[in-house]
């Protein structure tokens, strides 16, 4: 058996088979834990055939909301392709056993899984690893390619919670992951299922509006709310800080054909910002041109 997590609150452990064979009929190998959260947890697995390894991730979270929603990751994963989006491999459903720690059994549930791309690491743990802050040519594709990235994503859906720990880097590539927060447009069986009262967003990196929405207030979350994620992203991707308040010149140490866009986007009125992830990428394209 694979221990797949340890439940502190519910003194539970989840243990599953060490192969699991996913709904396309493949068998992979589950190996050791990478992440783990509230309502889910990442370990590393193995293809058997190829040899090839992958991420896997368990819904541990068995509310109809969380399981709906998780669904409903899975579903954009494999509609929305990009070369800087993680890559949808394959799913499936496993049965867990649930022991305390005594081993006694308690139960056993089905966990839905989805199966990805293997990162090497994360954008927030790459600089907390002291790694030499990239150099221009280095990060200003990698900017476009994740602009143009959000720019697929903006045609079926927000993701709403843009955040270093969501940029994997994969080789040589960065990538946008995490959509379990995702918002679909314009589709009645995949409407929002967020609470209203529950707060969307990562913190330390939330858009003003969604940081408003937190103190009852009722401001919109849109496309150019992400905008605001992302190019605060860049904006710790290039001063080495996460950008506070309102940015000034002063605070910009980048290249000058960079500052105004990066100042837009990061405004308090979302009217100033580039409307959506295609904007973005045109505006970058533009300031970049020589």
């Amino acid at each position: 058996m694979a221990y797949l997590f340890q439940d502190q609150k519910r003194n539970l452990i989840y243990s599953i088979d060490d192969m699991i064979t996913s709904s396309s009929g493949v068998v992979f190998e589950i190996q050791e834990r990478i992440a783990s959260g509230g309502n889910a947890v990442v370990h590393k697995c193995t293809h058997t055939t190829s040899g090839e390894s992958y991420a896997i991730k368990f819904q541990l979270s068995l509310s109809e909301k969380r399981v709906k929603r998780f669904k409903q990751e899975i579903k954009l994963l494999q509609e929305v392709k990009h070369e800087q989006l993680v890559r949808y491999i394959d799913e499936g459903v496993v049965t867990a056993r649930m022991t305390d720690r005594n081993s006694k059994h308690r139960r056993t549930e089905n966990l839905h899984y989805f199966i990805m791309d293997l990162a090497d690491s994360n954008l927030l743990d790459f600089y907390r690893k002291g790694k030499q802050k990239p150099s221009y040519e280095e990060y200003i594709s990698q900017f476009k390619g994740l602009a143009s990235a959000l720019a697929a994503l903006h045609e079926r859906a927000l993701h709403r919670d843009i955040k270093p720990e969501n940029i994997l880097i994969h080789g040589e590539t960065w990538l946008l992951s995490d959509f379990g927060l995702c918002k679909y447009f314009e589709e009645e069986d995949l409407q929002d299922i967020t609470d209203d009262k529950e707060n969307i967003g990562p913190r330390f990196w939330m858009s003003p509006e969604a940081l408003n929405r937190t103190v009852g207030n009722k401001d919109e979350i849109s496309k150019c709310s992400d905008v605001f994620q992302l190019c605060a992203i860049f904006w710790f991707v290039v001063t080495g800080r996460s950008p506070s308040g309102i940015v000034c010149r002063e605070d910009w140490t980048g290249p000058e054909n960079l500052y105004n866009l990066m100042y837009n986007s990061l405004s308090h009125n979302p009217l100033k910002r580039p409307m959506d992830g295609l904007e973005l990428y045109n505006l970058l394209n533009e300031a970049t041109f020589s």
